[in-house]
């Protein structure tokens, strides 16, 4: 065989005669598989042989310990779907506070004009977008739900069954 015979083959051949499926990683793969792995040894080594020298501060290892729940303390998209366009207004300064408020309800007055329907019509948006979201939502739940058993399966026996059934 020569050179580059060898080097232009399919590795797919080469993948079918191992045993390989349909569904397995691609040759390039399995070929990195063993490199990565030695590369994830070596940094959990290093990782475990800081911790055993207390190289990482005890917070640290209690925030890795504890679980990751992404969705917890979020609030429903329901919560942010109205836009506002004029929020509260106030300032902290003792002085000029009283007067930077005033400016600045001055110019929301004279922007409300062009503001106010910008903020209506993405509420709107925003309203319609849930509700289809909603929409979806059901109709996922629908169709993962509890399926009706098909005339193909069999039931189970309830009970054991009599001798020559």
């Amino acid at each position: 065989m020569s050179d580059q015979t060898a080097a232009g083959a399919d590795p797919q051949p080469a993948a079918e005669a191992a045993g390989a499926d349909a569904g397995s990683p691609a040759p390039e793969v399995v070929a990195a598989t063993p490199e990565i792995a030695r590369m994830v040894a070596e940094v959990t080594a290093e990782v475990e042989s800081g911790r055993r020298a207390g190289a990482y501060p005890a917070s640290l290892l209690a925030a890795l310990d504890t679980p990751f729940h992404p969705d917890e303390g979020l609030e429903p998209p329901e919560a942010s779907a109205v836009v506002v366009s004029a929020r509260p207004l106030r300032s902290t300064r003792p002085v000029v506070g009283g007067l930077t408020v005033f400016g600045k309800r001055a110019v929301r007055r004279l922007l409300s004009w062009y503001v106010a329907p910008i903020a209506r019509d993405q509420t709107r948006f925003n309203l319609a977008i849930l509700r289809e979201l909603r929409a979806l939502e059901e109709r996922v739940a629908r169709l993962e739900g509890p399926s009706p058993p098909s005339a193909l399966e069999a039931p189970e026996p309830e009970g054991p069954q009599p001798p020559g059934r």
